[in-house]
């Protein structure tokens, strides 16, 4: 299988695709909530770990993606969304988001900057209309991210990426990375 990052629409005629488990074939390419559809699959809450989020300056290819001038003030955030299960906490998707903050609201800002909410979760609770575009779709290694699986480096992962557009405007560009748990789960 090719393993560099494909348009959505190359992943839904490649030949190679039909091994993967129905259910993360629909997450890989899926244009509503992430954080609605995990509810739904597990029946639960999803939780947020927040890893990381600061300030930084828009680097050269997400400001290409997002449509501003590199080195534009931005914030990353990088998370962890979690379920419980029977007091074990199991990690399902590992994202990284980067959000120009000249293209947010204050109060979207401020709920990011608080940390406590996955952003799926809190577009819906503000009513914010969304939709994504640019949808790739890759099955590469993610060393960082299979440490927090307690995998091997080179552990390959199905993950996707796309920009998001709030109320209109393109607001965020998005990196998911999926448990393999996802691969074993079939329909």
């Amino acid at each position: 299988m090719n393993q560099a990052w494909r348009p959505i629409e190359t992943f839904w005629t490649g030949s190679d695709d039909s091994r993967i488990a129905p259910l993360l074939r629909l997450f890989l390419s899926s244009d509503g909530s992430v954080v609605r559809s995990l509810k739904s699959l597990f029946l639960q809450t999803i939780e947020i770990e927040l890893v990381r989020q600061e300030q930084i300056a828009i680097e050269k290819k997400v400001s290409e993606a997002l449509e501003v001038t590199p080195g534009e003030k931005g914030i990353e955030r990088t998370v962890w969304l979690n379920r419980e299960e029977e007091g074990k906490t199991h990690h399902l998707i590992y994202a990284v988001t980067a959000f120009p903050v000249s293209r947010l609201k204050p109060n979207l800002l401020q709920a990011l900057q608080l940390g406590e909410k996955p952003l799926g979760q809190i577009l819906e609770e503000g009513q914010l209309s969304t939709y994504r575009d640019h949808l790739e779709v890759t099955y590469l290694p993610f060393p960082s991210v299979a440490q927090g699986f307690s995998l091997p480096e080179d552990t390959l992962f199905w993950a996707r990426r796309y920009r998001l557009w709030i109320n209109g405007v393109i607001s965020a560009f998005i990196l998911e990375v999926f448990s393999p748990e996802f691969s074993s789960i079939r329909s």
